[in-house]
């Protein structure tokens, strides 16, 4: 998300909750003026809201386990399937409730072809899905990374195409899709594209195992940015990058005031940075207004209506599957957390600028492509030709689409693909 300072990754609630903004500036008040009886007031109110969504979810997923119980995925669904409400509220709380359905979702679906299933991978003692198609081609492999609130099944038009010619790999980034959701990574003091980045880089050395071309968009064309240039590492791992309206604070103006001198420095410096401000009325408030605003994003409603505004050229891959592979996830362990912590938990955490990734990436030499959905609302064009400023030795296709071309127009986007590694030689 363009910005004129160089802060973390963070998608601006304001701009995915515009039915509830008004609502929501009740509780913009600063710790200072917070009196204790707007505290009570304001946890009176958390817990109303918050009985009201988990009576809804516990409906919801209910429901689904009852038509899905006669596949027999496992005990624990079973078990889930026959118990009253409040029983589910206590399996939920425990976590059983979140195990079953990310078996249902992930794993045991018989619609779902293999490859979007997954495999599992641990990191740092944590799990990550990943999956891979067309391991046994000759060519150069892709390694597809999915944007914000997204998972590797997002790229449902894409990987089984680039596939025929190549090994394709895709990956759940950590604390999104069903990779695990930790509070803090393990290894790590806060999250970060500098996390994201050290574990595209891993799965490459321990599970690919030899040089990748890397395809991010959004969230994952910053952390793929990242990881392209974050170290000797990365130049014996990446042979090209293509970003697909990448994310990233962009410093403007003809003077760019980066803080970041050393790249290494800088990832070495935000493992450091303790994640822990302590609790305050202010911290509360603005947590409690994330979660209120989490679980309005987390209905079929507010998805679809998110996905029309973004898919602005297309609607016809806005469908159950796209809203299913997105919800899915959000009933999962922490995810509030994630997203409070990559949204507005994380104001004050440093970024590394796409001006000091995109300059250090010319320095490198690494093919370079941006493939564009010129009409994208979030991050325009303008971010586009920016960058390419930057880094002039950089290719660019436009689409005519929005912020996800590859689910949007995947036809052109893998032609577009296709036709940019050849030319390169991947």
């Amino acid at each position: 998300v363009p910005t004129s300072r160089a802060r973390s990754v963070r998608y601006p609630i304001s701009r995915l909750l515009l039915p509830v903004r008004s609502k929501m500036t009740t509780f913009e008040v600063s710790a200072a003026s917070a009196r204790s009886s707007a505290v009570m007031r304001g946890l009176a109110k958390y817990s109303d809201v918050h009985a009201r969504a988990t009576r809804r979810c516990s409906t919801r997923f209910t429901n689904k386990v009852r038509l899905q119980r006669d596949t027999h995925v496992n005990e624990v669904s079973q078990q889930v399937a026959v118990l009253p409400r409040r029983n589910v509220l206590r399996f939920m709380a425990a976590g059983s409730v979140v195990q079953a359905s990310q078996t249902l979702d992930a794993k045991a679906s018989p619609s779902l072809p293999a490859w979007r299933q997954g495999s599992e991978w641990m990191w740092n003692g944590m799990k990550v899905r990943w999956s891979v198609l067309g391991e046994d081609k000759p060519g150069t492999p892709l390694l597809l990374v999915h944007g914000f609130g997204a998972s590797l099944e997002h790229w449902r038009y894409n990987a089984p195409v680039l596939a025929e010619n190549r090994p394709v790999y895709s990956i759940d980034l950590l604390g999104f899709g069903f990779s695990d959701k930790p509070t803090t990574p393990n290894g790590f003091k806060c999250w970060g594209g500098h996390v994201w980045a050290r574990q595209l880089l891993a799965f490459i050395d321990e599970v690919v195992k030899e040089p990748v071309v890397l395809v991010g968009n959004s969230l994952g064309g910053y952390s793929s940015l990242m990881a392209s240039v974050a170290g000797e590492t990365s130049k014996e791992s990446v042979k090209g990058l293509v970003l697909v309206n990448s994310a990233g604070p962009l410093v403007e103006g003809d003077k760019q005031d980066d803080p970041f001198w050393s790249l290494a420095d800088d990832l070495d410096a935000l493992d450091k940075i303790d994640s822990d401000a302590g609790f305050s009325p202010g911290e509360f408030l603005k947590k409690f207004t994330a979660y209120v605003g989490f679980i309005v994003l987390r209905s079929k409603t507010r998805v679809l209506q998110i996905l029309s505004q973004v898919y602005t050229d297309s609607k016809e891959n806005i469908n159950d599957d796209l809203s299913d592979l997105i919800l899915g996830p959000a009933w999962t362990a922490n995810s509030f957390e994630v997203f409070y912590q990559t949204t507005v938990g994380g104001n004050g955490k440093p970024g590394i600028s796409v001006n000091k990734l995109m300059e250090t990436l010319r320095t490198n030499g690494t093919p370079t492509a941006l493939l564009w959905g010129v009409n994208d609302p979030w991050i325009t064009d303008s971010k586009a030709q920016q960058m390419l400023g930057l880094n002039p030795e950089a290719d660019y296709i436009p689409l005519v689409a929005g912020h996800c071309p590859h689910d949007e127009k995947p036809a052109d986007f893998n032609a577009g693909l296709n036709e940019w590694l050849t030319a390169k030689g991947l």
